[in-house]
């Protein structure tokens, strides 16, 4: 069994590594940095369970490429109406944000199943079934439900962990 401890900040936050296969994060809230690595560390891992910094940083991780890629996209696509507009045929045409909304729904298609199993992990951690995440299905209440699920504290110990200790772990 290969065991790796590391410590930041004064003990605030330790990844233990066992068998080089799955980290486990310690510490009351993940970090920035640390929600985004355990987002993509752990793409299709629905058991378990995730605090609420581990989703919420996810989610602003993702808002944030969106609008970067979103962003450059809309420049070059007003870039290409402005050159034909002047009868130019330059390099900055449709073609560079056709590339970008590509690549943006690549991202977006690649980011769904880690998004679906983070959600599942924080309704386990608020000691809900991961079933409940269907319920977004439904047409504007959905989401409503789905985001108030996803705001709530951890309810300590249940069936999908020990609160104590599970509660403050990322699988």
């Amino acid at each position: 069994m290969n065991l790796y401890c590391n410590c930041l900040c004064n003990g605030m936050a330790t990844y233990i590594l066992i068998d080089t296969v799955k980290f486990i994060y310690i510490g009351g809230n993940m970090g920035f940095l640390e929600a985004y690595k355990s987002f993509w560390r752990n793409y299709v891992n629905f058991s378990g369970r995730a605090p609420r910094s581990a989703y919420w940083y996810v989610v602003l991780w993702n808002v944030i490429i969106f609008v970067i890629l979103y962003a450059l996209a809309f420049i070059f696509g007003i870039s290409a109406i402005m050159e034909a507009a002047m009868g130019g045929t330059g390099m900055a045409g449709g073609g560079g944000a056709i590339v970008l909304v590509i690549i943006l729904w690549l991202y977006l298609l690649a980011a769904l199943l880690p998004t679906i199993s983070l959600m599942v992990r924080r309704l386990h951690d608020s000691g809900k079934s991961g079933f409940f995440v269907l319920l977004s299905l439904i047409p504007f209440a959905g989401g409503i439900i789905m985001l108030i699920f996803m705001c709530l504290e951890s309810d300590g110990p249940n069936q999908y962990g020990d609160g104590d200790i599970d509660s403050k772990f990322d699988f």
